[in-house]
């Protein structure tokens, strides 16, 4: 029973491919190639030789580096308050991902009831980090956000989206008065073209922040920006004790061009799931996960990391924070661990976790189990706990689920079984160990009280009455957020925390904003953060302020 498609297999068959890609392993093979690889370093220690044969000198007030959702939010916003922006993406178009976006304080929020504390949502984000985040930065978030996203609904809107609740599953909106160990705040939207979305995708198959981002991006064009594709930046130009003052990058025919920024450059190259060695290094437990979902694949080689850290910056001083989530692509995704809490075993028929459906509880436990498998376990009375765990939506999430549990079973990719043994057998673990397990959770579920695990009476499921189903649980990696050390402002820093003149970071290549794991007390802040950075950065640099100048 093991996993199909590896995460280190996904990476070989992906994320080497293109010129984008190849570019991406510059660091190394400029370094072996100039005699200067130092055995036992990592690329990121070793520096390049600065590139010298300069074909073009272009200037501008602001560079950015990545045109995905933080990289189009500071464009605009630079763009807007009347700076000249020079945008560079790697990649020959704008790269979008995702659903959900999330904020506090928004007016969207307070026109439909939502009231969020930003105090104690900073509270339960920082504490998920065990205080190895920077506090200010999600408490920024948390003030600052709202407003921003009121701009966003605004100019959205002008392009015909609506703003709605956020349409993906792992954002719940009746969790806000659960136990602060499962809280999650109603915090996220989606930006949506009502007549042609079809749910989390649009009509030509783009994920829903498509929306938001194109129009970023024609806002940010109307304005006077520039964007450069095709184009990979290479290395940046000044160091920690001068300041940076520019990036060096490679243009579609393959000459470099220096592009000046007269005010800074602003990094928004994303996370690091497409380095393997980063992964290996930062965030070793990602190679459990069954494979990476990130897309576009190629775009995500921790390019803002190595020149940030070869100019002298330092890499953020917390854990990495890995978003691995049980997205189950499957037939069986309507009764998947994203959404309902069943009972969970491993290949020795044990019980080992919280079934809370508070997806990095799920597969950081999964990915810590025996043969890194794990299944849910429920029976043929789902229908009564898919109600009793999600009472305001049961009816839409039951639609064909009976269906799909049959076509799962008979195409092997679920179990189905009129006994436990049965049901054991095909899973390949032992029968009198897992029905001791059932015969334990039931009596917690009868109890309606769950003292091992601490799983809240809602959610627990008993399995008594065949037919007995099976799912594996999955562990999807969406990014791996590591990311250069920055202060309060966003500012990129040295090891010494001094702040390099210049120099931001965004989105994910932000450091210290999330640590450990992603928490899903707010879901989609990771958009979310990127938004509203993007344009807190992009703003305050067009004026020649800081984002926590009015703090």
């Amino acid at each position: 029973m093991q996993n199909e498609i590896s995460r280190r297999t996904f990476i070989a068959g992906t994320a080497l491919t293109g010129a984008a890609a190849g570019a991406a392993m510059m660091g190394v093979q400029q370094a072996q190639a100039d005699d200067t690889a130092v055995i036992g370093k990592h690329t990121w220690e070793v520096k390049p030789d600065p590139i010298t044969d300069i074909a073009e000198t272009k200037d501008f007030d602001i560079v950015i580096v990545g045109a995905g959702i933080s990289g189009n939010a500071a464009a605009e916003a630079a763009a807007r308050s009347g700076a000249s922006v020079a945008v560079i993406e790697q990649a020959g178009q704008v790269t979008v991902h995702g659903v959900d976006d999330g904020s506090i304080g928004s007016q969207f929020q307070a026109e439909n009831g939502i009231s969020i504390d930003p105090e104690e949502a900073t509270k339960l984000l920082y504490r998920w980090s065990q205080q190895t985040a920077n506090r200010n930065l999600i408490y920024q978030w948390a003030t600052k956000s709202g407003k921003v996203f009121d701009h966003l609904s605004e100019i959205a809107a002008e392009h015909g989206f609506t703003t709605v609740r956020a349409l993906s599953p792992t954002a719940k909106w009746d969790w806000q008065e659960l136990d602060e160990l499962w809280r999650e705040y109603p915090d996220a939207v989606s930006w949506t073209d009502l007549e042609s979305d079809m749910g989390m995708m649009t009509a030509d198959f783009r994920m829903v922040n498509c929306h938001i981002i194109d129009t970023l991006h024609d806002e940010a064009v109307a304005n006077g920006a520039e964007y450069f594709f095709d184009t990979h930046a290479e290395q940046l130009v000044g160091d920690a004790a001068s300041g940076i003052s520019g990036v060096i990058a490679t243009d579609p025919d393959g000459k470099y061009v220096q592009f000046n920024a007269a005010k800074g450059v602003i990094l928004a190259t994303g996370d690091i799931s497409g380095n393997q060695e980063m992964i290996d290094c930062w965030a070793p437990i990602s190679n459990r996960a069954d494979a990476c979902y990130y897309t576009p694949a190629g775009g995500n080689h921790g390019d803002g990391i190595l020149m940030g850290m070869w100019a002298g910056a330092a890499h953020m001083k917390a854990p990495a924070a890995p978003m691995v989530h049980p997205i189950d692509m499957g037939p069986n995704a309507a009764l998947g661990t994203i959404s309902f809490s069943w009972l969970a075993v491993n290949r020795n028929g044990l019980r080992y976790s919280a079934e809370m459906p508070f997806e990095p509880m799920v597969t950081n436990a999964r990915m810590n189990q025996p043969g890194n498998v794990a299944w849910s376990i429920f029976d043929s009375d789902y229908p009564i706990y898919v109600q009793k765990q999600f009472p305001d939506t049961y009816e839409s999430l039951l639609e064909g689920v009976q269906e799909k549990l049959d076509a799962g079973a008979e195409a092997g990719t679920s179990w189905k079984a009129d006994t436990i043994e049965d049901l054991a057998n095909q899973l390949g673990i032992p029968a009198d160990k897992l029905q001791k397990t059932i015969d334990r959770y039931n009596e917690l579920c009868d109890a309606g009280y769950d003292e091992d695990y601490g799983v809240p009476e809602r959610f627990l499921a008993p399995v008594k009455n065949g037919p007995f189903y099976a799912n594996s649980i999955p562990a999807a990696e969406l990014v791996v957020i590591f990311g250069l050390h920055v202060d309060d402002n966003s500012q990129v820093c040295t090891e010494d925390d001094e702040p390099i003149p210049g120099l931001f970071a965004v989105g994910n290549c932000q450091g210290e904003f999330f640590a450990n794991s992603y928490p899903v007390h707010c879901p989609g802040i990771s958009h979310g953060r990127a938004l509203t950075f993007g344009q807190l950065v992009g703003e305050a640099l067009a004026k020649d302020t800081v984002i926590t100048a009015n703090d």
